[in-house]
């Protein structure tokens, strides 16, 4: 049998969020009307280009179950880039994914059953939160 591993160079928590914040000044400095270069500030981010990459490692992993193959996707934590790649593929692969209904079976499957923490991302109910978590 042949295995073969792939790194898929998906950054970790810490850098999407750092790109996220930067995202965030480009659009409410857009808003506002305080600066022009939204585009390029966008760019900057880099926000467009960790979402990319998230697309086409999903899209990596589909061709590869199309094919016949067997995938085993494993990230450092697995409460983050595991799930969204995993979710992003079964989407692409099954229509009923691609539903409200899928889609809530989908995020209790993959996403709260694995005990991701959507509690420490999004700060909801935590007077404590910040943005470094």
């Amino acid at each position: 049998t042949k295995c073969e591993i792939y790194f898929c160079d998906i950054h970790n928590i810490h850098r999407m969020r750092a790109s996220l914040q930067h995202l965030l000044l480009a659009c409410e400095a857009q808003v506002s009307r305080r600066s022009d270069d939204f585009w390029d500030v966008t760019m900057k981010s880099k926000w467009l280009s960790h979402v990319r990459n998230l697309v086409l490692q999903s899209y990596r992993l589909v061709l590869t179950l199309i094919s016949g193959r067997s995938c085993l996707v494993h990230c450092s934590d697995g409460w983050d880039r595991t799930a969204q790649m995993v979710s992003l593929a079964q989407i692409c692969l099954d229509p009923y994914y691609r539903t409200i209904d899928g889609l809530a079976v989908l995020i209790e499957k993959d996403w709260c059953s694995f005990g991701h923490k959507f509690h420490k991302r999004i700060g909801h109910g935590s007077s404590k939160f910040s943005d470094s978590e």
